[in-house]
């Protein structure tokens, strides 16, 4: 995306290994999840399939070894970091100001992007996306239910470490929301689905990480690139580094937050 309001648009230069580590641990944390619940809808050998703003996510690739006489398109407005497969197209596209770069999809998958457009943006963004499905076609939307103050199950100083993920919920939603983010936007995803027409579903999923594994790398890049966002919002310099730390020790166990996804399908024809 290229509007002001997404949070993590002109990151500071100096904070680039963190962002690539941002997405890695996004890959890490959702993709097995991601990919049993594609693997649970079928996608026939020959759909037509986009996953919009791919990131380092291995969703394209096995929507490419499902629909192995199909058609898969993966998306990005960056594709640094984006894997690469032969039975890929890979193109640079931004979903709010571009087409889509087809239509007639059997399915499309998007995750952790709507949230972070304002809601005119992201209401226009979930039509678009609904108007090309094929009928009887699948709209995957998969978004985060923001639980970071409850995450901790064990750690070395249990009132420090819930002290310290208390205050990075405080401050992480605090920027998010001034950047345009709706907190709200992981459950009401499924209404806003069920209005355009379409029949949804929704399954949620979390998991269990111990320090620096993809669950706890992933705040910790996260406060890295938005470090002066997060001391804007009220938390300390000194508390974003022993939260940084504390994120990185084999001692600490937390529950990732909780990911639903909404699975919409498109009426079919008479």
């Amino acid at each position: 995306m290229t509007t002001s309001t997404y949070l993590f648009h002109d990151t500071p230069p100096d904070t680039r290994s963190d962002n690539a580590t941002m997405l890695d641990a996004l890959a890490g944390m959702l993709d097995l999840f991601s990919r049993r619940q594609i693997r649970r809808i079928g996608v026939r050998a020959d759909a037509r399939c986009v996953v919009v703003a791919v990131g380092a996510s291995c969703i394209a690739a096995t929507l490419a070894e499902m629909a192995s006489h199909g058609e898969v398109t993966a998306t990005d407005i960056d594709l640094t970091p984006c894997r690469r497969h032969p039975h890929v197209n890979l193109i640079r596209h931004n979903i709010l100001t571009d087409p889509l770069p087809g239509d007639a999809y059997d399915l499309i998958h998007v995750r952790l992007l709507l949230a972070h457009l304002p809601a005119r943006q992201r209401n226009t963004v979930l039509a678009k996306l609904a108007r090309a499905l094929v009928p009887g076609g699948v709209l995957i939307i998969e978004e985060f239910e923001p639980t970071w103050r409850t995450s901790v199950l064990s750690a070395p100083d249990l009132d420090e470490a819930d002290r310290l993920f208390a205050a990075y919920h405080r401050a992480f939603g605090a920027a998010l929301t001034a950047a345009g983010n709706d907190l709200r936007w992981g459950r009401r995803a499924h209404h806003a689905m069920h209005a355009l027409g379409l029949q949804v579903e929704t399954t949620g999923h979390t998991g269990t990480w111990t320090g620096g594994q993809p669950g706890c790398l992933l705040p910790h890049a996260t406060a890295g690139v938005i470090r002066d966002r997060l001391t804007s919002a009220g938390m300390t310099p000194a508390d974003i580094e022993a939260f940084r730390e504390l994120l990185l020790d084999p001692m600490l166990v937390v529950k990732g937050n909780l990911v639903l996804s909404h699975i919409g399908r498109a009426p079919t024809s008479s």
